[in-house]
């Protein structure tokens, strides 16, 4: 039966080259002189080589040896870092995540890279759409966990809330503003620009309108906020978007509130995984971080 090399022989291989005094060797890795010595015979016999001379009671690694040194080194020292990295001693890897927009532009980035500022060797491959497409991500694996700005109802996801949002009507018309909030019904007609069906942002727009959503004259429909933004400056035009998106844009007087009497319209940003999904060392402490991060209304 053919024998095969330990990593135990190969550490211990190494120990003899920097320090070729086997009864040193054995005291440091809490063996007997005999046990290492009959560790590297059988390394030997294994390689069917000699790696050391034995000259005046002493070992000196010969040619073999040096050679053979160039070529396992670095393989055990890769192995061993492995083995501390999946013994949790430290977290390293890629995590794939899924973000639908509003998330993906104000507000995740920003948690990557405190959790990063804590980890090196943490990065995180970020893959963006709406809510339903995010979600679509995670049930088919595509992604180890992702962040949502609607519930999703789904036998096959964990959903937990991430924070709290509200969503602002706004425009970029100076004529609608006024001091007196409206009621909704004026608003109704004007050219409403939202995003597109499937957008979180919409859905909980829609339904805190309810029936009124019937009435709703939706002039356009664009795939991101960005692109939504960038129409409000028409005259008549409104949407309803989060106030994370929009604050800058408030701030420097590029947009407007429009206040609605009686309507608030509030939400819940969500982290979503796979109830299937195996939760590694890396993603459990990436998921606990955003639970503990203090950057959301909670």
């Amino acid at each position: 039966m053919q024998m095969h090399m330990t990593l135990r022989q190969l550490e211990l291989f190494l120990a003899l080259t920097k320090r070729p005094h086997i009864g040193e060797v054995g005291k440091e890795v809490g063996l007997t002189q005999s046990a290492v010595s009959m560790s590297i015979k059988s390394l030997e016999e294994i390689l069917e080589t000699r790696l050391f001379d034995r000259i005046n009671k002493k070992i000196v690694l010969n040619e073999n040896g040096r050679h053979f040194l160039e070529r396992v080194e670095h393989l055990v020292l890769g192995l061993k870092e492995a083995e501390s990295i999946f013994r949790d001693e430290h977290l390293h890897g890629e995590i794939r995540v899924g973000v639908s927009s509003s998330i993906a532009n104000y507000i995740i980035p920003k948690v990557f890279y405190e959790f990063m500022q804590s980890h090196d060797g943490v990065s995180f491959k970020m893959e963006t759409g709406n809510t339903h497409e995010v979600a679509s991500l995670i049930e088919n694996g595509r992604v180890d966990m992702g962040f949502i700005e609607g519930e999703h109802d789904s036998m096959d996801v964990e959903l937990e809330v991430l924070g709290k949002d509200e969503l602002y009507i706004v425009t970029g018309d100076a004529s609608l503003v006024r001091n007196e909030p409206y009621r909704m019904e004026e608003l109704l007609g004007k050219r409403w620009v939202l995003r597109e069906k499937g957008s979180g942002t919409r859905e909980t727009f829609m339904n805190h309108l309810g029936d009124m959503a019937k009435s709703l004259n939706v002039y356009m429909e664009l795939d991101h906020t960005g692109a939504v933004k960038s129409i409000l400056s028409n005259k008549d035009t409104v949407s309803c978007l989060s106030r994370y998106s929009v604050q800058k844009e408030l701030k420097y007087g590029l947009l407007f509130r429009l206040p609605v009497e009686d309507y608030v319209f509030t939400r819940s940003f969500y982290s979503i995984w796979h109830k299937n999904k195996f939760m590694s060392s890396l993603l459990s402490s990436f998921i606990e971080f955003t639970r503990e991060w203090n950057g959301l209304a909670r």
